[in-house]
C-alpha cells in the first residue's frame, strides 16, 4: 500500500500496486465526516481504512476488484450507479451483465452464480462475492454534484469498460478518478456483456473534456499529469484499433473460429492455461471486435456465426444492455 495525497484527496494504492484483484481507492476526510471511492487495496488498505471512521463508500461500478472490502465498513452508506444497483442486488442479472449467460448458457451460469454467492466468509480479506451481494444502500446521480467531505465532486458516465462505469471528478483540486481507463500495456478492458468498444473510445475522449490536472488510474500506473494522461491515453486507445487489425486479419487469411482464440489478439496463449477465465474473457472480447468490423461493413456474418456456434454462445445474452434504475431498494 501507499499513500498520495491531493489537497484534501488521499489516492490510496492496493496491494501489488492495485494488481487485479486489488485496485486503488479515493479517501476524503471532512470535518464531519471521511468519504471512500471504491474498496478493493487489500488488507493493508483496509487495515488503514477502517481507522478512519467512514461514513460512505462510491463505487465507481460492480467489478468485484472495486468492491470487495466494502463488507468491512458495516457502518458506511454504499452508493452505486444507477446501472449497477440491479446488478449488485440481484447476482443472475449480475452474471448476465458479466458475460456468465452469454458464455456457460442459463442453467449452468445459475449455478456459477449460487455457488459464488454462498462463497465462505471464513477469510474476508480475500476478495469474494458473497458478502458484497446486496452491499448497496442506494444509487447515485450521474453528472451532477456530489457535496462530499466538504468538497464538490461529479460522478461523469463513462461507459463502455462497463455500461454503468463512472469517473469521479473533483473540479476544485482538478483532479480525475479515471480508474480503469487504466493506461496498463495490457490496452483497454470491454469483455463483459455489457462492455461496448465505441462507449470506451468516446468515453476515453470524454475524460479530457474536463478540467483536469491530475488523472488518476485504478491499476499499477498511478496518477499522471494532463500531458502526460493524454500521450498516453492515444497510444492506450490505439490497442484497441491493434486488437480489431489482428481480428480483421485473422479471419481474412483463413484462421479458423475454433482456432481465433489462439491468435493472441488479447492474452497470450499461456494466460490461458494459467486461468480458464482468461479464454472465456477472450472470446467475448473477440465476438464484439467481429460485430464490430460487421458493422463497418465487412462479410464476417458467417464467420461470426461458426464463431458463436462453436463456443456455444448464447446470442440472447452476448451483449447485455438495461435502463438505469435507482428505484430497487
Amino acid at each position: 500500500m501507499s499513500v498520495e495525497k491531493i489537497g484534501p484527496i488521499e489516492i490510496i494504492m492496493g496491494e501489488t500496486k492495485s494488481k487485479v484483484p486489488f485496485s486503488t481507492s479515493l479517501l476524503l476526510g471532512g470535518e464531519n465526516e471521511s468519504v471512500l471511492i471504491d474498496c478493493g487495496g487489500g488488507r493493508d488498505a483496509f487495515a488503514y481504512l477502517t481507522q478512519k471512521d467512514i461514513s460512505t463508500i462510491y463505487l465507481t461500478h460492480y467489478h468485484l476488484d472495486h468492491i470487495w472490502g466494502a463488507h468491512l465498513f458495516p457502518n458506511a452508506n454504499v452508493s452505486i450507479n444507477p446501472y449497477d444497483l440491479k446488478k449488485i442486488c440481484n447476482p443472475y442479472e449480475l452474471a448476465k451483465a458479466s458475460g456468465q449467460y452469454a458464455l456457460y448458457g442459463k442453467e449452468k451460469a445459475q449455478r456459477q452464480v449460487e455457488h459464488q454467492c454462498h462463497q465462505s466468509r471464513n477469510d474476508e480479506l480475500k476478495p469474494r462475492w458473497g458478502p458484497v451481494i446486496n452491499i448497496a444502500d442506494d444509487c447515485y446521480a450521474y453528472d451532477q454534484p456530489i457535496e462530499v467531505a466538504g468538497t464538490t465532486m461529479t460522478m461523469l458516465h463513462t461507459p463502455g469498460h462497463t455500461e454503468g462505469f463512472c469517473c469521479p471528478y473533483f473540479p476544485e483540486y482538478g483532479v480525475l478518478f479515471v480508474g480503469d481507463y487504466d493506461l496498463t500495456s495490457f490496452g483497454p478492458w470491454y469483455n463483459d456483456a455489457d462492455s461496448d468498444i465505441n462507449d470506451f473510445i468516446a468515453s476515453a475522449k470524454r475524460t479530457l473534456e474536463t478540467d483536469a490536472e491530475y488523472f488518476v488510474t485504478a491499476h499499477h500506473k498511478g496518477s499522471f499529469s494532463r500531458q502526460a494522461y493524454q500521450e498516453r491515453l492515444q497510444q492506450y486507445i490505439d490497442k484497441i484499433y491493434e486488437r480489431e487489425e489482428k481480428t480483421k486479419q485473422a479471419v481474412q487469411r483463413g484462421v479458423q473460429p475454433k482456432d481465433i482464440v489462439y491468435e493472441e489478439i488479447f492474452y497470450f496463449r499461456k494466460n490461458h492455461r494459467q486461468n480458464r477465465h482468461y479464454l472465456g474473457s477472450e472470446i467475448l472480447g473477440i465476438a464484439k471486435h467481429i460485430e464490430r468490423l460487421i458493422a463497418q461493413g465487412y462479410d464476417f456474418v458467417d464467420y461470426f456465426e461458426q464463431f458463436r456456434s462453436h463456443f456455444h454462445l448464447d446470442i440472447d445474452f452476448l451483449d447485455y444492455r438495461s435502463q438505469p434504475d435507482c428505484k430497487m431498494l
